[in-house]
C-alpha cells in the first residue's frame, strides 16, 4: 500500500494505517485535531485506497488516537536551573551604599538594583 499516495506525503506523518480487517480500514492518528480533520477526508481516503488496491478493499474508516506511534516534533523543554553566581552580602551592601549616595535611592530599591548590577557584572564575566 502506497499510503503517501493515497493520503499526502505531510499527512502519512499524522495518519498510519493499522489494519485492513472487513473492508474496515483502521487508523492511528496522534490526537483529537488530527482525527477531526482526518475524518472529514474519510470519502476521500476511502476512495484513494480503493483506486490503490484496483478493488473496493475498503467501505469504512475508523480512526483510533495513539500518540505513542507519533514522533514528537517540539523538543522538549529540559529542568535546567540557571547558573546564578554567587554575591556575598558584603559586595551587596558596598554595592547598595554606593547607590544611594549616587541617586539618593531608598534602601530597599538600592539593595535590589545592587544585586541586579553585582549579577550582571559577575555574569559578564562567566561568559567571557
Amino acid at each position: 500500500m502506497n499510503w503517501p499516495n493515497i493520503v499526502g506525503k505531510s499527512n502519512s506523518r499524522n495518519m498510519i494505517p493499522l489494519e485492513l480487517k472487513q473492508k474496515m480500514l483502521t487508523i492511528a492518528v496522534p490526537n483529537n485535531m488530527v482525527l477531526s480533520i482526518a475524518s472529514k477526508f474519510a470519502s476521500v481516503i476511502i476512495n484513494k485506497t480503493n483506486f490503490c488496491f484496483e478493488t473496493e478493499s475498503v467501505s469504512k474508516l475508523k480512526f483510533e488516537i495513539k500518540p505513542e506511534f507519533f514522533k514528537k516534533t517540539k523538543t522538549e523543554k529540559k529542568n535546567v536551573s540557571p547558573c546564578v553566581p554567587e554575591i556575598s552580602e558584603e559586595e551587596i551592601c558596598q554595592k547598595k551604599q554606593e547607590l544611594i549616595a549616587k541617586f539618593n535611592l531608598d534602601e530597599n530599591i538600592a539593595e535590589c538594583a545592587a544585586k541586579i548590577e553585582l549579577l550582571n557584572i559577575k555574569r559578564g564575566k562567566n561568559e567571557q
